[in-house]
């Protein structure tokens, strides 16, 4: 569905009790629909690595017959939303590549201006573009462009899905008109919307949009999303800042002292000892782990339960007096839990919390700022030492120099909080940069931030005037 500035989208899930012909329209329309998309996503690129700017739209006129015309727009809308986001991460990605590197500032000045514009194939033979290929070339290999030919959604706007109000029926209030394989025969099927949709179409100032989002999985055949839109939220001008951190034990850490989520690790804990059994079982039966519906429906289980629990945790947050959240980049790997747990929760993490936070800004009007969070888990936020061994063990922050102790976590969130008064965030420097900032920042505080640095971890306190001699000669008179 194509964004506009000023308007906040919502989806609500949606039953259809169709009948079996409705359903194998559907199941026909798939398989070209996937066609379609391989084939606009193939357009996209072209354009993209070409070095010519991307254009909103793409003229579908002399497409194949395939789809209709108006079954083209939405699929090329489609395809253009997925390379869109592929092209937001790469440029995530690009940043912290260049920000890492040894490159001069002038070079990395250039390259952000480049990453900035997406120009990263612009056929341009200066060192700054031949430089940006080399790394998006390298990013490409990481992540490819979006395979469409697996994808199991159908995103049909208003000319091919039109909602409508029930004329004659009586059990159901919205209908929706779907464009078919057989152009000049739709078919019409009925809409069980969630309770909410009614709700907030009343109160919430919300609009029903014509839009449907059509999902089929082997686990639940054919699932619906229905679309409403509202004017965005006014930003909170009043309020609390606040810094988050993601946590190991705890999924939350506010920077005013609160663990939220403290059930969430022992829960994926006890999911990742299934999941690594039924593994095991899998590979002893030789059966691929996508063909096996318990592995899919524990899969399933535990990307629900992580999105429910982060929604319920920011919505928490959402509904308190706070006009903006400090968050760092979303990272969700957690510490005792197996390769494949922590891919299945990164990514429902990751894509959770970008949308919950989206929709609190929207919505809620809470300013989301992100920044860099590198060594906030390391500084000292009393007198700014920045070292691995404040960190004594996963909860524990001790620092060597002036033996401030706090829980890690919350002590990182605090670290994340005050990093937002750095100029961006900090989040166009690369480590190296920020520890020694960090470091000379200390070394202009404590008199003797050598000493911490080369292995003497005790805090070191002033004595008075004569102290130590006397100490010094009551210790000979002893020996």
């Amino acid at each position: 569905m194509p964004s506009k500035r000023n308007v906040s989208y919502h989806a609500y899930n949606a039953g259809s009790p169709m009948n079996n012909r409705k359903l194998a329209e559907f199941d026909r329309l798939l398989p070209v629909w996937r066609r379609g998309l391989v084939f606009a996503m193939g357009g996209w690129t072209r354009i993209l690595t070409s070095g010519g700017e991307v254009p909103r739209w793409m003229d579908t006129k002399r497409f194949p017959g395939w789809l209709s015309q108006r079954q083209w727009d939405s699929v090329t809308r489609q395809a253009k939303g997925a390379l869109d986001s592929w092209v937001e991460l790469r440029e995530t990605e690009f940043r912290r590549v260049v920000n890492g590197s040894s490159l001069s500032s002038d070079m990395k000045r250039e390259l952000y201006d480049i990453n900035r514009r997406h120009e990263w194939w612009k056929p341009e033979d200066d060192e700054a573009h031949r430089m940006a290929r080399r790394i998006i070339k390298h990013l490409r290999k990481q992540v490819p462009f979006p395979r469409m030919g697996r994808c199991r959604t159908m995103s049909m706007d208003g000319k091919i899905a039109r909602v409508e109000d029930a004329v004659n029926a009586v059990h159901y209030r919205w209908w929706v008109a779907v464009s078919t394989l057989d152009r000049g025969r739709p078919i019409r099927i009925p809409i069980i919307a969630d309770p909410r949709l009614e709700e907030n179409l009343a109160v919430n100032n919300e609009t029903l949009a014509n839009h449907l989002q059509a999902t089929h999985t082997p686990e639940e055949g054919w699932t619906f999303h229905v679309m409403t839109t509202s004017p965005k939220a006014t930003p909170r001008r009043t309020g609390e800042i606040i810094g988050v951190d993601w946590g190991v034990k705890s999924l939350f850490a506010t920077s005013d002292g609160r663990l939220l989520g403290l059930e969430l690790y022992a829960w994926l804990s006890e999911r990742d000892t299934e999941l690594e059994t039924l593994t095991k079982e899998l590979n002893r039966s030789h059966i691929p782990c996508r063909e096996s519906k318990r592995y899919r429906r524990l899969n399933k289980r535990i990307r629900d339960h992580v999105t429910n629990e982060v929604n319920r945790l920011l919505n928490r947050l959402g509904e308190q007096d706070i006009k903006e959240i400090v968050v760092e980049e979303l990272d969700f790997r957690h510490g005792g839990l197996t390769r494949r747990m922590n891919r299945i929760v990164s990514r429902a993490g990751r894509n959770a919390v970008k949308c919950k936070l989206q929709d609190l800004q929207d919505n809620k009007g809470v300013t989301v700022t992100k920044v860099n969070p590198a060594y906030t888990s390391q500084e000292c936020p009393n007198c700014g030492c920045t070292d691995p061994r404040n960190r004594k063990t996963r909860d524990l922050f001790r620092c060597i120099c002036c033996g401030y102790t706090l829980h890690a976590d919350i002590n990182a969130s605090r670290n994340i909080r005050a990093r937002r008064s750095r100029r961006d965030g900090w989040r166009f420097i690369g480590r190296k940069q920020i520890l020694a900032t960090l470091r000379n920042e200390h070394g202009e505080r404590c008199s003797h931030p050598d000493r911490h640095r080369d292995g003497d971890t005790s805090p070191r306190v002033r004595l008075p005037h004569g102290t130590r001699k006397r100490h010094r000669r009551s210790k000979l008179l002893m020996e």
